[in-house]
């Protein structure tokens, strides 16, 4: 039964981990809305920027290439998808797909 426990235990705080560092993402991926010294014309411009953030964020589960940038008009919409993988058990692991995005209008 305290193998149950703990097995839940650890389930959790994997979970929660991962959770944490998506919300992280997404606090980066708001900021780059509000931040007016961002030219998005660049791609680079942006990628310098968000990459920033997530350094002092210490999230590294993006990389450059899950950034999807598409600009229509004066929207630039900034998508991310993708995956983290953590160790729970021995060989079993929790594998999850998360997607974050944002418009930014200017």
């Amino acid at each position: 039964m305290i193998e149950f426990f703990t097995l839940l235990i650890i389930f959790f705080i994997k979970v929660i981990s991962m959770c944490y560092r998506n919300y992280k993402v997404k606090i980066v991926l708001e900021s780059q809305r509000q931040d007016v010294g961002i030219d998005l014309e660049l791609k680079y411009d942006i990628w310098e920027s968000f990459s920033k953030g997530l350094y002092l964020q210490i999230s590294e589960t993006v990389q450059r290439e899950y950034v999807n940038m598409i600009r229509k008009n004066t929207k630039k919409s900034i998508n991310i998808t993708y995956e983290t993988r953590d160790s729970y058990f021995g060989n079993l692991f929790f594998d999850t797909n998360l997607h974050e995005s944002v418009v930014i209008e200017r």
